[in-house]
């Protein structure tokens, strides 16, 4: 578990980062270790089952999602929360259409991540880079 670490302040967070299915936009980041991120995905396959060393709260705002936590597969819509300690395999995919999230992140920073991903997938990087990039962040595919 991550400790909190917060520096008082109130943001604008505008910043948005695109990846081929996702639109985040880095709502909190840059006042200690928690981030806010609001999340719009139209991802029907999602990303493999993987494990981060930040802690992850989300909850779905608009749309049907799945929920693969480990082995347990959970259909969530509005309302809904997953929370994940660091180091716990997940995935998520959008049901169909679109959906949207609010991420809530404790610990190393999510928003590094997300930009080299992004950056990476529009360079029309391999499977293999990608890889071998998101090992940097601490994440690991299961």
């Amino acid at each position: 578990m991550n400790q909190v670490t917060m520096v008082p302040g109130v943001v604008r967070g505008d910043e948005v980062v695109r990846y081929p299915d996702d639109e985040i936009r880095l709502r909190g980041v840059g006042h200690g270790n928690v981030q806010v991120m609001e999340y719009w995905s139209t991802d029907h396959d999602g990303p493999p089952l993987h494990s981060h060393q930040w802690d992850e709260i989300e909850i779905v705002v608009e749309g049907e999602a799945e929920f693969r936590v480990g082995d347990e597969v959970t259909p969530g819509g509005p309302g809904t929360v997953q929370f994940l300690p660091a180091g716990v395999p997940h995935a998520v995919r959008v049901l169909s259409g679109e959906a949207r999230f609010v991420y809530v992140t404790i610990g190393p920073p999510y928003d590094g991540f997300a930009r080299e991903m992004a950056q990476l997938m529009d360079e029309g990087a391999t499977v293999v880079r990608l890889v071998e990039r998101v090992v940097k962040y601490g994440v690991t595919i299961v």
